[in-house]
């Protein structure tokens, strides 16, 4: 058991989500008593558990005490079997939105001698990181604190993935009815404080394909006549058995210009044990999609589902290269409230070493770029969740959302609208996350 004794709830929960992400599998085994006193200019800490007695005097010099008392946590555990030194101290969902700043104020070798230096970040992350950096410059570039996006969710789908945590209700014909209707006007009756058309929109979910064409080509209708067009309009397509010709001929003539189709998995015997439909068809899907005239398709790939070893994750990954889509995102299963698998207590006992390198790997010899990265907690391999592009087929979205560059609009249950204000912090309202109170509150 780890123990935290100090009187910032604040300190004691960062400290306590270092241990989490850097000892994943040992952290809840640990028995630690930490004793952290921070006075103004000097940190006093003791560490004492079974194998380990310290004591140390951490001089204050201009940083937070976080990043001080992480740093000697990191040099203090970093030998112990199974510790994750992915990202050094980081621990945040956006690693870039910190390094970001180091790489704009400084060159190249002096960023990587910044970011070990306060941060303990392997040469191996920063290259990467680097190269999300670089990858994501025109978009960063042309952002600005005027631009807006909008984001739409659909919080249903024919079926419940075991690994979902999200607020998705299995289809039903009445309240997909109804949440059209309620998303239509609250769409309407947004005050619009952005005289220029919206950077990107997005509709996802879910499987906003789900709720039929008639829904979604209602809700399409009204997005359209309140935001006009936009530069990159995409829907999530997630699941095969939600779709039909008909659906992706009205997205196409409606504008739509990026979809996703998510096999999530190629291993037919890991995605029947999912409560999710086959993969067979997709060849099907993807090629009807080209052929209607999808030009940019993404395709979304979890690493570390139950019965997934790293030899067929590896050729999940292949797979998905072949059919070669504009984008590829590759996650790690996250273990989170509310999913079954979390419910069900899983423990993946999989040997997943070196997967990630030689995912990257894969990626970047067929000539697929990272472009944004984000990180999850509860992973059961790493935290890390990266999205690929082709060259010249980022999504504008993906890039401004995760890095916070510009507003977010967004709509429906459990959305959240992100507004700049003058400082450049943002103003975040969350949208109700109980379907019934969104159904019924007219």
């Amino acid at each position: 058991m780890i123990t935290i004794e100090n009187e910032s709830e604040g300190l004691k929960k960062s400290i306590f989500e270092f241990f989490r992400m850097k000892l994943p599998k040992d952290y809840k085994k640990l028995d630690i008593d930490l004793k952290i006193k921070v006075e103004e200019k000097v940190i006093y800490i003791e560490v004492l558990g079974n194998r380990i007695k310290e004591s140390e005097e951490l001089i204050i010099k201009g940083e937070s005490p976080h990043f001080i008392i992480k740093r000697f946590l990191f040099d203090l555990f970093s030998n112990y079997k199974d510790f994750d030194s992915s990202f050094g101290t980081l621990t945040g969902v956006r690693p870039l939105k910190l390094i970001s700043k180091v790489f704009e104020s400084n060159s190249y070798e002096n960023s990587k001698k910044i970011l070990f230096d306060k941060y303990r970040i392997n040469r191996e992350d920063i290259d990467f990181l680097y190269r999300v950096y670089k990858n994501q410059e025109k978009v960063r570039n042309n952002s600005s604190t005027k631009n807006y996006n909008v984001y739409v969710h659909i919080p249903f789908c024919p079926s419940r993935c075991l690994y979902c945590s999200f607020d998705t209700t299995v289809e039903n014909k009445e309240k997909m009815n109804l949440y059209t209707k309620n998303l239509i006007e609250d769409i309407k009756n947004y005050k619009l404080d952005f005289l220029s058309e919206p950077n990107s929109l997005y509709i996802g979910g879910g499987t906003p394909t789900s709720i039929g064409l008639n829904n979604l080509e209602k809700i399409i209708d009204v997005i359209l006549k309140k935001f006009k067009n936009t530069k990159e309009f995409t829907v999530e397509c997630g699941r095969i058995d939600s779709l039909n010709v008909e659906i992706l001929e009205m997205l196409k003539n409606n504008g739509v210009n990026r979809i996703s189709l998510n096999p999530q998995t190629f291993n037919e015997n890991v995605i029947n044990k999912l409560n999710r439909t086959s993969n067979e068809n997709i060849k099907y899907w993807f090629d009807k999609a080209r052929e209607i005239g999808f030009d940019v398709i993404n395709m979304d790939l979890i690493m570390g589902l139950p019965g997934e070893s790293k030899e067929s994750i590896l050729n999940s990954i292949k797979k998905a290269i072949e059919f070669s889509p504009e984008n590829i995102t590759i996650h790690t299963l996250a273990l989170k409230n509310g999913s079954k698998l979390f419910e069900n207590n899983y423990i993946n006992k999989e040997d997943y070493s070196d997967l990630l390198r030689e995912s990257k790997t894969l990626m970047l010899n067929s000539s697929y770029e990272p472009y944004y990265i984000y990180r999850q907690k509860k992973s059961v391999i790493s935290s890390e969740n990266v999205g690929y592009a082709k060259k010249g087929y980022s999504s504008i979205y993906n890039i401004v959302m995760m890095e916070e560059l510009e507003n977010i609009i967004g709509f429906g249950l459990g959305a959240s609208t992100k507004i700049l204000d003058s400082r450049g912090k943002f103003n975040r309202k969350l949208n109700s996350k109980n379907l019934e109170e969104y159904l019924t509150r007219r």
